[in-house]
């Protein structure tokens, strides 16, 4: 079958491409020609473009069998572009997929998605699923905790966040989290791609270990020093100020909450192993110093 990602140039979108391509033909869609060369050299048919019109996305899709809709996150420049990046993307998808006969749709949301949400994120991601499961088509929701992995935003905000002197950590440090390895989000999705039929509806995916976001910063740091925490504006001028990059206030919120499955458990239903935190942790260290050798 072939399978189209849109939105593959991030952690999860390369895992996710990796994953598929075990099984199937697979198109990807990235905004930065830099993106599209890793995918390429997976074997992956790349498009470098906006896909913002649903004609630009439907001329892509035929044979299609599954589109899997990656476009979007909490960090984007205003409340309009939030929005657009995650609700409106997803109804310029669904209009591509029906206009192109593509038979399913898989979407990578949140925890706590709701369109009542007064998180913007929350409530965009929330939005979208809500036209995801009105839209007539065959649908898989996937609900996945904070992902880590090799240039992930919330991991990198974590790890920059965790060495800093003094260590820092959004919200008040108690939020419990379930931190999943990218590659186990692509495990799970190829898994669904790959069954015959599954029934429309959203799952959720963390990963096995579960601690508070204190605690994963010790275990970044293997020490006992004391933790800062700030939220919201706060977060974000600190956050943007150590990792370089401009991040904004509703991402930093965003980091500072629970994040924890909230829906049945995807890993399970699919028959998807995940990987323990400590293992994910050596994986993509060991990922990132063969990065700065090479």
């Amino acid at each position: 079958m072939t399978v189209m990602v849109t939105g593959a140039g991030g952690v999860v979108g390369r895992a996710v491409v990796k994953a598929l391509l075990a099984r199937d033909e697979v198109r990807a869609t990235v905004r930065r020609p830099v993106a599209a060369e890793y995918l390429r050299q997976l074997g992956a048919k790349v498009a470098v473009r906006e896909v913002d019109r649903p004609d630009a996305l439907a001329e892509l899709l035929p044979r299609c069998h599954t589109l899997v809709h990656l476009i979007g996150g909490p960090n984007q420049p205003d409340a309009d572009a939030l929005f657009a990046a995650n609700h409106g993307s997803v109804l310029t998808a669904l209009a591509a997929a029906r206009e192109a006969g593509t038979e399913r749709f898989v979407f990578l949301s949140v925890p706590g998605a709701d369109p009542g949400a007064t998180q913007p994120f929350l409530r965009a991601k929330g939005l979208a699923e809500e036209a995801i499961s009105g839209s007539g088509l065959s649908y898989v929701i996937v609900r996945a905790t904070h992902v880590y992995g090799l240039g992930g935003l919330w991991f990198t905000a974590g790890v920059e966040g965790a060495l800093a002197e003094p260590p820092f950590v959004c919200g008040d440090g108690r939020q419990e989290i379930a931190p999943v390895f990218a590659d186990d989000v692509g495990a799970v999705v190829a898994a669904i791609d790959d069954a015959a039929s599954v029934a429309s509806g959203s799952w959720g995916l963390e990963g096995p270990d579960a601690l508070t976001a204190d605690g994963f910063a010790r275990l970044l740091r293997d020490d006992d020093l004391p933790i800062a925490h700030a939220d919201g504006q706060a977060a974000a001028e600190l956050l943007s100020r150590t990792l370089g990059i401009h991040v904004d206030a509703v991402a930093a919120s965003w980091f500072g909450l629970p994040s924890r499955a909230d829906a049945p458990d995807a890993a399970e239903a699919f028959g998807v192993r995940t990987t323990p935190l400590l293992d994910g942790l050596r994986i993509t260290l060991a990922a990132a110093a063969d990065l700065d050798t090479g």
